[in-house]
């Protein structure tokens, strides 16, 4: 399983990197989705490269691969499992 997300160095001079967010009609959201999903990440190619050129930052779409499980949340029965 592969997880793949832009990413990128704080545009106000922090030094940290992490998940970039992208403008949709419904606000800003954090640029990350399954493999499967990788296409819809590659629309926000031309936002982000005027964000590189405005920023003077490297950004990149990285793959993430799953190692393992650091927690696992099971479902606990309720009512309406009986």
């Amino acid at each position: 399983m592969d997880l793949y997300a832009w990413i990128g160095e704080d545009e106000l001079g922090s030094g940290r990197v992490g998940i970039k967010q992208g403008m949709v009609p419904a606000g800003y959201i954090p640029l990350a989705a399954m493999d499967f999903d990788r296409h819809k990440l590659e629309r926000f190619q031309a936002q982000l490269q005027q964000q590189a050129d405005v920023y003077r930052k490297v950004i990149r779409l990285a793959r993430f691969t799953f190692v393992e499980d650091v927690i696992e949340l099971q479902p606990r029965s309720t009512k309406h499992d009986q």
